[in-house]
This record gives structure tokens, sequence and C-alpha cells, in this order.
């Protein structure tokens, strides 16, 4: 009896022992460099240096973030201006079309195959080779540049004028965003019991009610899912605004001007506090968003 005692005993501290180092490592990157990253940051934005270049505590930094956004020509109102049409952009254009290209191509229109790889394929290059290629596309040496010399059109500076940049980038976040959401939503596609679809084109159900009344409700996990992404990383919302313009010719995002701050100008107090702020401000957001697109679901 004992004997038995003695080795459950040992089992499970043996068991217990395997769990406690297993978990160790993601509970010391936790704490680490998040936990600890964090709470570093919350303080570097309530310090700043006094005349005499001291390190005291208070709210400049905000106090300069609210002055920031009201003065004239703000590089931040910009930035958050251009963060709101990429975040618009993501939730009324490119999840849609994902949604719409998914369905063709779960319907197995004639050259489904192909157009699943041009859909896809640039999502699993580096994002880096992909923006290369296609300012080199749209330079005037490049495929668009030549087609325009030979109608006799006037070359036009995609890149490098306010009128054009930010379209541009819009563009191509839109094209090539598509594929990132393709694999989650193919996925969802692919479980819808078949049975539902063939009793609905049996009543006559078309392709555009087919995809309102049966397919939205049967991927709106997974859609949902992705729109919480979305408004979790609401101020995060960027396209490859450094590999593009680095901020230039009004393309600069809240992201991108955070990173300029700290690269650029080593504000890391200055950048902390933008960085509170609209996290405090994005949180209730994306807790609201949350539980409105849980409700619908429970609903369904």
């Amino acid at each position: 009896m004992r004997t038995a005692k003695k080795r459950y005993s040992e089992n499970n501290w043996k068991t217990y022992g395997f769990i406690c180092i297993m978990l160790a490592i993601p509970v010391c990157n936790f704490l680490i460099f998040w936990a600890g990253v964090n709470i570093d940051s919350i303080l570097l934005a309530f310090q700043y240096k006094d005349k005499n270049l001291q390190d005291v505590w208070g709210f400049a930094h905000f106090v300069s973030l609210f002055n920031d956004i009201f003065a004239p020509k703000s590089t931040l109102l910009i930035s958050l201006k251009n963060t709101m049409i990429f975040f618009g952009s993501n939730i009324l254009i490119t999840l849609p079309l994902s949604l719409l290209v998914c369905y063709f191509l779960y319907r197995k229109i004639a050259g489904y195959r192909f157009f699943r790889y041009v859909f896809y394929f640039p999502s699993i290059i580096s994002g880096a080779v992909m923006v290369v290629l296609f300012k080199y596309i749209l330079a005037a040496n490049g495929t668009v540049g030549i087609v325009m010399q030979k109608l006799g059109m006037e070359l036009i500076p995609f890149l490098k004028n306010s009128q054009y940049a930010m379209k541009t980038i819009l563009f191509y976040t839109i094209f090539f965003g598509i594929g990132g959401n393709m694999v989650l939503l193919s996925g969802a596609m692919n479980q819808i019991n078949q049975s539902i679809l063939e009793a609905g084109r049996i009543d006559g159900v078309g392709i555009w009610r087919e995809i309102v009344d049966v397919v939205i409700p049967c991927v709106w996990p997974t859609l949902s899912t992705l729109l919480i992404f979305n408004f979790v990383g609401l101020f995060g919302s960027s396209g490859p605004i450094l590999l593009f313009t680095s901020g230039a010719y009004d393309t600069s995002t809240v992201s991108y001007w955070i990173y300029s701050l700290v690269y650029y100008s080593g504000s890391y107090n200055y950048a902390a506090a933008i960085g509170l702020t609209f996290t405090v401000i994005g949180f209730p957001i994306a807790l609201l968003a949350r539980y409105v697109l849980n409700r619908v679901v429970t609903e369904e």
C-alpha cells in the first residue's frame, strides 16, 4: 500500500514538474516581453524632463499630444485620418471582397484554381519583396509607365504626389489583403453542410440570397472573429508606409508616426504617451464591438 502511494506521489511530482517546466518559458516570456514592457511604457508616458533636465512626473506629454492634434497642418491629425481610412477599407472593402472571392472559389467557378493562386500567392511572399515589385510596376520604366508612354499619356507620380500616394497604397493594401483572409474564410466555407445549400437551390435561392441567408450565417463565427481583430487593431491599421513613402506626401499613419518618433527623434516618453492614449480610447471600442458581434453569433 505504501509502495503504491509512493509511486503515485512520484508520478504526480513528475507530471506536475514537467508541466511547470513547459509553462516556465511562456510565463517568463509574458512577464518580460508583455507585462514588463507595457508597465515600463506606462511609466515612461508620465515622465518628462523639466528645465533643469531632471526627470519629473506629470502630464506634459499628454498636453503636447492634445496640442499636436489641433495644431495647423498637424501631422498627428493626418496620421489619424489615414489610420481611419485604412481601418474603414479593411472593414468595408477588403473583408467583403475576401468573402465574395472565397465564395466564388468555393462554388468552383471556371479557372478557380488559377484565381486561388492569384489572390493567395502574394500573401506568402515577403512584404518587402511585394512592395519593391509593385513600385517597379508603377515606375516610369515599369509596366504602367511604359504603357502610359505608348499611349501618349502623361506619367503619373503615383508615390511622389500627395494627390495619388495615399490612394496608391490603399489600393495595394486592399488587393494584397484579400489573400490574408482567404485561408480562414475558405476553411469556414468548407465546413458548410452541403444539404443546406442543396435545399436552398431546390427552393430557387439565387447567388446573392445564398450568400446573405446561408453562407454568411454559417461562417459568421469566423467572420466576426476577423472583425473583432480589426477593431482590436483600430489605431494600428496601416499599410507598408515605411517601404513606400516613409510617411511623406501625407501618407503617415499613427503606427508609423510613433515609429518615426522613436527611431528618428528618440522620443520614447512621448511615443509611450501616444500609445497609452490610443489604447485607452481603443480598448472600450474593441470590447463594445466584441459584445455586439457575439450577440449576433448567439442570435444566429
